[in-house]
């Protein structure tokens, strides 16, 4: 019984708290009306303020400031692929750097006889790599070595 009335004193002091809180730091009735209700007592998550994700970049618009990469073809433009000796697995090479890529179309031209006038290095996009990638062809990057080198600069702490 005493429980029940000391619940129901509480639940009346805190109304009566809330009503006196309110009335005590009220605006003035012209910018009551443009102010939202008064803030809970209580804390609470709020849904209202969350912020919208930022709006994501065209697929064009990314494309087309992406690195161009290398590689080497023959006169059909199909590109070079490099074989284990027994022929079961491929990779094509794909390099950052233009030399790069005409250091890997030399070796070409050493070890293919049938491409010494017909081999090209040719630029590619990120974009067509993936679709190759979605064929099934297996491509490896020639990383730049100076690229590398800052890299490494960049996270090694200075003494």
């Amino acid at each position: 019984m005493q429980c029940l009335r000391l619940g129901n004193e509480l639940a009346t002091k805190l109304g009566d708290t809330t009503r006196a809180l309110y009335t005590s730091f009220s605006p003035p009735a012209a910018t009551a009306r443009r102010l939202n209700p008064p803030p809970s007592l209580f804390a609470s998550v709020s849904q209202a303020n969350q912020q919208q994700p930022p709006p994501a970049l065209s697929t064009d618009y990314v494309a087309k400031r992406l690195t161009t990469v290398y590689t080497v073809s023959n006169t059909n433009n199909e590109f070079i692929l490099i074989s284990d000796p027994d022929g079961a697995k491929s990779i094509g090479l794909l390099c950052f750097r233009q030399e790069d890529a005409e250091a890997f179309m030399s070796q070409v031209r050493l070890r293919r006889k049938e491409l010494q006038s017909g081999a090209k290095v040719v630029p590619i996009t990120p974009e067509q790599v993936y679709m190759l990638k979605v064929e099934g062809i297996a491509f490896r990057f020639l990383l730049d070595p100076v690229q590398i080198k800052n890299a490494l600069e960049s996270i090694t702490p200075s003494c």
